[in-house]
C-alpha cells in the first residue's frame, strides 16, 4: 500500500512547559493518523466481534515541534503476521516548497494485534487489512 497521511495543526494546548509539543501528544498524533487510516479501509471489519489493540509502540523523538506549525503524519502498513501488523509512521513539518526538506520530528513503529473482543485472544488479521501491507 502507498503511504497514508493526514495533516494537522499544532494546538497551543499541545505544548508543555518548555514551549514544545509534549511527548505524549506525539502519540495522540499517531493515533489520529491510525484512526483515519483504519476508517479508510474498505471493509466491514469494524462491525465484527474482533478488532485491533495496540500491542507495542516504539517512537524516536528527533526534534521538538513548536506552535504554530502544520504537521504531516504518515503511516505505512508492513510486515503482517497471523494476527498482527506493523505500522511505520513519521511526524514531519508541512512544506509546499519543493526546495525545502521537511523537518522530521519523530518516527515510530506501532504493532496492532487483532483480538476477539469477548475472549481477548488473538485472531487472524482481516483480509482487507492484510492486503494493504
Amino acid at each position: 500500500m502507498a503511504e497514508f497521511s493526514i495533516e494537522l495543526d499544532v494546538r497551543w494546548g499541545d505544548l508543555d512547559g518548555f514551549g514544545h509539543v509534549n511527548n505524549a501528544v506525539y502519540l495522540a498524533y499517531l493515533e489520529q493518523c491510525r484512526s483515519a487510516w483504519m476508517s479508510s479501509v474498505p471493509s466491514h471489519w469494524q462491525d465484527g466481534e474482533a478488532g485491533p489493540v495496540v500491542a507495542n509502540i516504539n517512537i524516536n523523538y528527533r526534534r521538538p515541534a513548536h506552535w504554530p506549525a502544520r504537521l504531516v503524519v504518515t503511516l505505512k502498513p508492513e510486515s503482517p503476521g497471523r494476527s498482527s501488523i506493523k505500522l511505520h509512521s513519521e511526524i514531519r513539518s508541512k512544506t509546499d516548497d519543493k526546495d525545502v526538506q521537511p523537518v522530521r520530528y519523530a518516527d515510530a513503529t506501532v504493532t496492532l494485534v487483532w483480538i476477539d473482543r469477548k475472549s481477548g485472544e488473538s485472531v487472524p488479521l482481516p483480509a482487507a487489512i492484510r492486503e494493504l501491507a
